[in-house]
């Protein structure tokens, strides 16, 4: 885990900083040729990933399991899951990369949906074409909308998901292979560590807090959080937290001290001060775009 492969952007990128809606599509050979069709595996920390295979076959590679795909298959990837491919040369489709900003967005009232998707899973649609052609009629239109200029594009575009992520839902209940559980104790601490901060959003624990309810000890949540993410339990919790004020600044016309307050800053000279640190710009500036 010392030598593990993390990326902020793409396969291969550190884009950074990823904007809030960050919505990517590619066609699935495009990059894989690049690497000679072999992905090593690795981390987003903050994107999600479907990929839709039309055309052809390889391997999903995760932890010391080789799950053999063939077409027409799905494949989702949520972040901080350890993913890896080997495609063979004949390989057709495309992969749909969300920021986990836009990602939270989706499916807010629908825990069962929600639940599976933030899994690694693998949908085969051998003996179910009808629901494949559902799914990629679903990607094509994703595909209009992101390099369309329509009224309400975000609109659009969340709907089209959360019927992509209904559809495989729904595929799940047909199909009896087990969803692709991460067994790397860091990465299940970790996940399990952002499934906290969110929802504790509104009242923010301690470090030590949050340690206590994982049931490990401070010391254990710090090293966990540097394994997969190079940064300290603070840093990923302030990560959290300066997202969450990026959408205040950029979506509502509260003051800078109003959003202080929302995020439980009791003084917005420090909560700009730590904004400053942390994006690169003062609060004020950041809003202005």
């Amino acid at each position: 885990m010392n030598d593990l492969l993390r990326y902020k952007g793409l396969y291969g990128e550190h884009q950074q900083p990823l904007v809030t809606d960050f919505i990517h599509i590619e066609p699935l050979e495009d990059r894989s040729k690049i690497y000679e069709w072999e992905i090593a595996e690795h981390i987003h920390t903050d994107l999600v990933q479907l990929f839709v295979i039309e055309v052809g076959s390889g391997f999903l590679l995760s932890e010391g399991n080789r799950i053999e795909l063939a077409a027409p298959c799905v494949v989702t990837v949520p972040a901080n899951v350890l993913h890896g491919f080997h495609f063979e040369p004949s390989i057709v489709g495309e992969v749909i990369t969300l920021s986990v900003s836009f990602y939270d967005t989706l499916l807010q009232d629908k825990a069962s949906i929600k639940k599976q998707s933030n899994q690694l899973n693998c949908f085969s649609f051998l003996g179910n074409t009808t629901t494949f052609s559902d799914v990629r009629y679903l990607k094509d239109k994703i595909q209009n909308e992101i390099f369309e200029d329509a009224p309400e594009k975000l609109l659009a575009l969340r709907r089209y998901f959360e019927l992509v992520y209904l559809a495989l839902f729904r595929e799940k209940f047909r199909n009896t292979a087990d969803a692709l559980l991460s067994n790397n104790k860091n990465l299940a601490y970790y996940q399990q560590f952002q499934e906290l901060i969110r929802q504790h959003a509104q009242n923010l624990l301690s470090i030590k807090k949050f340690a206590d309810a994982l049931g490990i000890t401070q010391t254990h949540l710090n090293r966990v959080c540097h394994t997969v993410t190079g940064k300290s339990a603070l840093k990923v919790v302030q990560d959290f937290t300066m997202n969450e004020a990026k959408k205040y600044l950029l979506n509502t016309s509260y003051s800078i001290a109003e959003v202080a307050y929302f995020l439980n800053f009791n003084d917005p000279a420090y909560f700009s001060r730590l904004f400053k640190k942390r994006v690169g710009v003062a609060p004020g500036e950041f809003r202005k775009g």
